[in-house]
């Protein structure tokens, strides 16, 4: 199985990848430690800053599933970007075959208190789900309580160690009271290992439960036990939250619950970090950090020091013939002009300034004479203009340094992603070699698919055709209509999943004037113009020159747009309409078996098969149906009941009588909405009908 992980994955462990996605071939898109190893399938990648880069990496990959750590699973982590993110990700992973998004996201969504950070991770899962429905993904929402780590730096727990260790000190935003939600990694590795093994069918909102009640204040003491000498404060006015409940999912449907708890993992989490953050434990790595922290002080500091350095060498060696045509002074300004750029060479000539007036002054020179004379004024012009042009080649010398050093990473970054890549189409062109020689050609395929098309009851004929067509031309938003003996209207019979509640249960073929006379020549009508509430293909299916059915592709996508694909949906539509006219003529042949003799209501063996086949296009949520049992007056006869019925329902609606002689109607297409109009219209008619729920007599398996 090919996964995408990406998002907040500096938390990742080569443990957790073992653990949690064994067997798997693993992409890591984003910051993380992690390094490609081809030998455990592992392969990482940056974080695409480009739509152009993103694009290449879903063509080149068939994820078979997408994983995507929040930002909110960061306790006081950064929150900006995971909508636009989320977005650019699915926008390329939709209409790939069997696509699942695992987004695993913080408890803020879960809190009653509405703030501005519990209102954009509930506007990420709302937009999760709702894209996952417009383009049949099956999303699975996953709340967790926050992550922690001893070698993640943008961890809560790593800034916590850093800043007791430098500073002594430990501000909780938190009140003591108020409980902890965290969640360990190895914890969380076995739960996802569990939900891909049984991901289900559909979309979910799972939810793992606080069990280790336990509060910042036990916390607090925790590490004043580690660290006697840190001060630790709380803000005690802040709201407390209440606890998350469990709810049992986890627990029922996986067998999981959490096993590690925070407090017992915080030795070892401070042990991470120590091992991580090693090399700034030395006395000298110390000193240095303090230098770096410092730098500025240190800068300034170096500056006074060399500059009474430089001045009491002047004092001494000024006298000698050898440094008498040597400017001390010019070199101490070029000195740090060079070392530390323009400023420190304008404060480094500002010094010498001051030092060659104290030289005047000593020799009798004052200030009149100083400033009287022009001829004086050139050491000191000379010495800013020395700092200044000095100061700025440091500074254009380090710009170019530094665009030459990001622009060599970017190469790098180009040059090995470039590689990955190619080494990954390699290996997928030997991959598909194998399969190409290997499977069957084109005449086996047109036999399997005519083999599973050859079937004699229509509406098992509707369910088998959806999976082929959707299975072939990897599109999931088929529509098949059935069209009345007067040409003119057309009935929804199947449509693909999540397409139902899109789709118009009934059609007139005059609001498609553009496409009706291509489809009426026998041809396949594509939506080149984008013309509002056409679908993009259309084509019909004839019987004795005659439009008996419909077959739409509502949407398509760009490289769907070829003249490849049209031949392919063509073939298609030529297969379906040899085995449905097949089926036409079969029923037609067994008409009198079937039917009560001068009557449209079917037997009751007949009556059940195809209310199976309505129950199975209800169950893969391709159709809906409403079942009714029909009483009628004493008075009227049988013959006189399917006289009425045929005046008051559609063409497509099917009833038929049980082996006990009772009345039922299976109304198509039909649901709890438009129910009402239907029952006073067949009350009108002398019936009196029950509503029969299907899904109980499946279960108990009872017959009508």
């Amino acid at each position: 199985m090919k996964l995408l992980v990406t998002g907040n994955i500096g938390y990742i462990t080569t443990e957790f990848i073992e653990e949690a996605f064994p067997e798997c071939q693993i992409l890591l898109l984003g910051e993380t430690e992690q390094k490609s190893n081809r030998n455990k399938s592992l392969s990482v990648y940056p974080m695409p800053k480009t739509e152009e880069e993103f694009k290449d990496i879903f063509k080149t990959y068939e994820f078979e599933g997408v994983i995507y750590f929040s930002n909110y699973l960061t306790f006081h982590g950064t929150m900006e970007g995971e909508i636009e993110t989320l977005r650019k990700l699915l926008h390329y992973y939709k209409g790939n075959r069997n696509s699942r998004l695992l987004y695993i996201t913080g408890p803020d969504s879960l809190y009653e208190d509405t703030t501005g950070k519990t209102l954009m991770v509930r506007s990420a899962e709302e937009f999760c789900r709702q894209y996952g429905e417009l383009h049949q993904i099956a999303v699975k929402i996953l709340r967790v309580p926050y992550l922690y780590s001893g070698t993640y730096e943008e961890d809560y727990f790593f800034k916590l160690f850093s800043t007791v260790i430098n500073k002594k000190q430990i501000t909780f935003e938190e009140a003591p009271a108020q409980e902890m939600h965290f969640l360990a990694l190895s914890d969380l590795g076995d739960l996802l290992y569990k939900i891909f093994d049984n991901w289900g069918e559909g979309s979910a909102c799972l939810q793992v439960p606080q069990v280790f009640h336990f509060t910042f204040q036990q916390l607090g003491e925790r590490l004043a036990q580690m660290f006697p000498a840190a001060n630790i404060t709380y803000l005690s006015d802040v709201l407390i939250r209440d606890g998350i409940s469990d709810d049992h999912v986890l627990r029922n449907e996986y067998g999981w619950f959490p096993k590690i708890s925070l407090l017992e993992d915080l030795t070892e989490i401070y042990e991470d970090y120590c091992e991580k953050m090693n090399h700034k434990t030395r006395k000298i790595d110390v000193v240095k950090t303090f230098l770096k922290a410092h730098d500025k002080i240190v800068k300034i500091a170096e500056l006074l020091l060399t500059f009474f350095v430089f001045e009491a060498l002047n004092r001494v060696a000024g006298n000698q013939v050898q440094f008498q045509m040597i400017d001390l002074r010019l070199v101490y300004i070029v000195l740090f002009s060079s070392l530390y750029g323009i400023n420190y060479g304008l404060a480094a000539a500002g010094l010498e300034t001051l030092s060659l007036l104290a030289a005047y002054t000593k020799t009798g020179i004052g200030w009149t004479t100083l400033f009287y004379e022009p001829s004086n004024w050139i050491p000191f012009i000379f010495y800013f203009a020395v700092g200044a042009i000095c100061g700025y080649t440091r500074l254009k010398n380090r710009d170019n340094i530094q665009f030459m050093k990001e622009e060599n990473k970017l190469i790098l970054d180009k040059f090995l992603f470039m590689r990955e890549m190619y080494q990954e189409t390699l290996s997928d062109k030997r991959q598909y070699k194998k399969q190409i020689l290997g499977s069957r050609d084109s005449f086996g395929k047109i036999f399997d698919i005519a083999k599973k098309l050859d079937i004699i009851l229509p509406q098992e004929l509707f369910i088998e055709t959806l999976h082929v067509m959707e299975s072939v031309l990897e599109n999931h938003t088929f529509a098949i209509y059935s069209v009345g003996k007067n040409q003119s209207y057309g009935r929804l019979e199947i449509a693909s999943q999540g397409m139902t509640d899109v789709l118009k249960k009934s059609i007139r073929l005059d609001d498609y004037l553009e496409a009706k006379e291509t489809i009426v020549s026998g041809e396949v009508w594509v939506n080149r113009n984008f013309l509002d509430g056409y679908p993009m293909y259309m084509n019909g299916i004839h019987k004795d020159g005659e439009l008996v059915m419909l077959i739409f592709i509502q949407e398509v996508g760009d490289e769907q747009l070829s003249l490849y694909y049209l031949n392919l949906f063509q073939i298609l539509c030529g297969l379906v309409e040899t085995a449905l006219l097949r089926a036409l003529e079969y029923q037609e042949a067994i008409k009198n078996r079937q039917y009560v003799q001068g009557t449209r209501i079917l037997k009751p063996e007949y009556f059940e098969e195809r209310l199976y086949s309505f129950h199975s296009m209800r169950e893969e949520n391709r159709a809906s149906y409403v079942l009714l049992k029909l009483e009628y007056y004493p008075q009227m006869t049988l013959e006189e009941a399917d006289t009425a019925l045929q005046a008051s329902v559609r063409e497509n609606d099917v009833w038929g009588i049980s082996e006990k002689g009772e009345l039922f109607l299976i109304l198509s297409q039909t649901d709890r909405s438009s129910l009402p109009i239907i029952l006073a219209r067949l009350e009108n008619d002398g019936f009196v009908c029950h509503e029969i729920d299907t899904v109980e007599n499946a279960n108990t398996g009872e017959k009508l």
